[in-house]
């Protein structure tokens, strides 16, 4: 009788600590955003006040700034054309590329695996200056066009990294038998293949797309006013003048909120994806 109620006070014990600590992470990385979302309604005396206040006027007038006057709607568009056409792209061309990685017999095939992944973790500044000389040569600098294909980069090194464990992961019996059953390889690859690899497809494009928007380096070199996105117009609001807190962060929330909006309808796919990359 005894061990049963130690039991239960231990296993409760144990329930409550987890709970806590859950409670607790979830704190520590939502709270940043949530004074983040604080500062970018107050004003700016209150955004610099200290010690920081807690009750105070809002007001929206950072984010009629940051949308009308610094025009930073057209810079989200900006972001979101390069972030779709670009994905689209590296998916395009790597998912095929990932494929004949993972399932080709040639002993070659690591060493390009490896220089595939290099082209992903090569830092951005490495590039940013060669980019730079060919875009001004060839009168690409501040185009669409140069960017997407700078964001193909490392998007399509990314979609062969992802997509090559998961097409691992698809059973080669499988496409031997739709092979005997008539089909041939390329559709074999679209009817077979790619439907059984949809989550890790819909996790890459996900990711993708959020390495596209994130980007700061590129855009920042090789885009203007014109073609400029997110990460980079942000910076504009730290002026040898002084910091508007209160307008960096509002333009910062409405930065996260399509990125946010794109991974809660995608959240099924993400947890699926990552969750087939996890077993694998």
């Amino acid at each position: 009788m005894n061990s049963n109620i130690n039991y239960r006070i231990r296993d409760k014990f144990k329930r409550g600590l987890i709970i806590f600590l859950l409670i607790a992470v979830i704190i520590f990385f939502v709270f940043p955003l949530f004074w983040s979302f604080l500062t970018s309604i107050k004003e700016n005396v209150d955004a610099w006040s200290m010690p920081p206040k807690f009750i105070f006027k809002p007001t929206l007038e950072n984010y009629r700034i940051v949308l009308f006057e610094k025009n930073f709607l057209g810079f989200i568009i900006n972001s979101i054309v390069v972030g779709l056409f670009s994905t689209a792209i590296s998916i395009i061309l790597g998912t095929p590329l990932a494929y004949s990685l993972a399932r080709s017999k040639f002993k070659i095939n690591n060493l390009l695996f490896i220089f595939v992944l290099i082209a992903y973790i090569l830092p951005p500044i490495v590039l940013s200056i060669p980019l730079y000389i060919l875009g001004s040569k060839i009168g690409g600098l501040d185009k669409y066009y140069i960017i997407i294909i700078t964001h193909m980069t490392f998007g399509i090194a990314f979609t062969v990294w992802m997509m090559r464990g998961f097409f691992e992961e698809v059973p080669l019996e499988v496409e031997e038998s739709a092979l005997v059953d008539g089909c041939n390889y390329f559709s074999s690859f679209f009817r077979i293949t790619l439907p059984m690899a949809k989550p890790g497809l819909a996790a890459t494009v996900i990711f993708c797309f959020i390495l596209s928007w994130n980007d700061f380096m590129y855009a920042l070199v090789l885009t203007s006013m014109k073609v400029r996105t997110v990460p980079v117009a942000i910076a504009q609001f730290l002026t040898p003048h002084g910091m508007y807190w209160g307008q960096m962060n509002a333009a910062g929330m409405l930065a996260i909120l399509p990125i946010l909006l794109f991974a809660m309808f995608f959240q099924r796919y993400i947890v699926r994806g990552m969750a087939l990359g996890a077993i694998k």
